[in-house]
């Protein structure tokens, strides 16, 4: 959802500089970049390991971030190009539309919500709710089920390298949409088609 939906990234970048700074760990943008698309609770052990701070409380920290990351996202998140043109190329398809993210599932209900997308999707799904997030492919194989659909049969679109990891895993058709940042990592080779952005999967597809 962060980052293919919703261009959110920002949002993060400024709760986690906010929530880090707390415990005296000043992120830069370029920091933050190096976590994209992973859990949050990666996240923090991300940064203990790397530069580890006194009395942690790793449940508390997790709590704050999605405080503030949704406060930001609220009130400064954008669409990403071309997402409305995607979601109607998949209906006049006739296709199934799920999503499933890495997010808590009340923040992609107020995300879907703020962006008047709640009907744009058959099925919403948070890997949060599955026994492993992201990279694991169990949130593609839960949305895939409920949606009806072999996951063979699926095409899942995927912005981060541990989205694309668990997409391809699950056995779905893979499209990767990386940031500018790092589309020409080697992480996203996997996926069966690489994309710049939203607006470009019709003239993929057709």
């Amino acid at each position: 959802m962060d980052g293919l939906l919703v261009n959110s990234e920002p949002c993060w970048h400024k709760a986690e500089k906010i929530v880090f700074g707390k415990v005296g760990l000043e992120l830069s943008t370029e920091n933050c970049l190096e976590t994209t698309g992973k859990p949050v609770k990666e996240v923090i052990q991300y940064w203990f390991q790397r530069k580890p701070w006194p009395n942690p409380d790793f449940d508390q920290m997790e709590s704050d971030l999605f405080a503030e990351a949704t406060e930001a996202i609220k009130t400064e998140a954008t669409l990403m190009p071309g997402l409305k043109e995607a979601v109607g190329l998949a209906k006049n398809k006739n296709w199934k539309v799920g999503l499933a993210s890495a997010s808590p599932i009340n923040m992609i209900g107020m995300v879907l919500k703020k962006f008047d997308l709640t009907d744009s999707f058959d099925f919403f799904h948070s890997a949060e709710l599955e026994e492993f997030n992201k990279p694991h492919p169990a949130v593609y194989l839960t949305v895939a089920k409920i949606l009806g659909v072999p996951i063979e049969n699926c095409l899942i679109l995927e912005d981060s390298g541990g989205g694309v990891k668990g997409a391809v895993a699950s056995g779905a058709q893979v499209v990767a949409v990386p940031g500018h940042h790092e589309f020409e990592d080697p992480k996203f080779n996997i996926a069966n088609l690489k994309i710049k952005s939203l607006e470009d999967l019709e003239s993929v597809l057709t």
